[in-house]
């Protein structure tokens, strides 16, 4: 690796997009110990991991090994609950990592909103994008250390680092940071389907990933994104909505009481038509 990338020694060294299955694997494998000899050698400055699972999988990982210099999470103000979330950033910080964020304007997602969220954004005092909105909300948290953010062109570079020299801990006012959560509400009034997420409906006898179908709806209407997550959901094979056969196990478990076959025929119809 070190010949490869024509250096001694690499400074942030991750384990990964690790999840449950991939931490397991870690730990059979002894990885931290190799890491951590590799640090010993000069070879890796920081040690650390990025992460894809649910909060009890991300606690589990930063209790497990005690000298952590960072971990990597995706967080933004649409997913405060979501993967290792707002809990996650706050336990982390108080573990003494540092947090990198990573999908801070959620690939892009938050960049481009409705109107109906814009006309949110117009009342503020402080005029700012919404990819600014949602940088400074992360840099107003003390426990953010980094924030990336993906750019495509040189003159998103210079809007990004001046954005950055105006940010600042606690800084949005709190009419400011009620703004934002008035937005994330106004994007979930969007959201068609009220599923959360919580996988009772799970697993389907007849394959059909319920929530991934959902939510890649969802978010086709409440970021504009229709072609992005058609082709995400003729990506899922079998597990596509139009595999239900109406058995009805699913609205059997919901805790939202959601007529899930109807929903799903509904899924089915808007990205399987011509």
């Amino acid at each position: 690796q070190l010949k490869k990338l024509q250096t001694d020694h690499i400074d942030f060294y991750l384990l990964h997009a690790l999840d449950k299955s991939k931490w397991e694997n870690m730990k059979k494998v002894d990885a931290l110990s190799w890491a951590e000899k590799k640090k010993q050698e000069g070879k890796i400055r920081y040690i650390g991991f990025s992460f894809h699972d649910e909060y009890p999988v991300f606690q589990e990982i930063v209790d497990y090994y005690d000298k952590w210099d960072f971990c990597q999470i995706q967080y933004n103000y649409m997913d405060i609950d979501v993967q290792a979330g707002e809990k996650g950033l706050k336990y982390a910080a108080s573990k003494g990592l540092g947090v990198v964020i990573m999908e801070p304007i959620r690939g892009g997602r938050l960049a481009n909103p409705p109107k109906a969220v814009q006309d949110i954004w117009d009342t503020a005092k402080v005029k700012r994008t919404p990819a600014e909105w949602a940088l400074q909300w992360l840099w107003n948290q003390p426990e953010v250390s980094i924030v990336l953010s993906g750019m495509s062109t040189f003159e998103q570079l210079k809007e990004n680092i001046e954005s950055a020299k105006r940010s600042g801990i606690n800084t949005l006012t709190k009419e400011e940071l009620e703004i934002v959560s008035k937005v994330r509400n106004k994007y979930k009034e969007l959201s068609p389907i009220a599923c959360t997420g919580c996988n009772y409906c799970m697993p389907c006898p007849n394959g059909v990933n319920i929530p991934r179908n959902f939510e890649l709806y969802n978010e086709a209407h409440m970021y504009n994104i229709y072609e992005a997550n058609r082709k995400a959901y003729k990506d899922l094979g079998d597990a596509k909505a139009s595999s239900c056969i109406e058995c009805g196990t699913c609205e059997s478990v919901c805790p939202q009481h959601l007529t899930i076959i109807d929903y799903l025929k509904e899924v089915a119809d808007y990205f399987e038509r011509a």
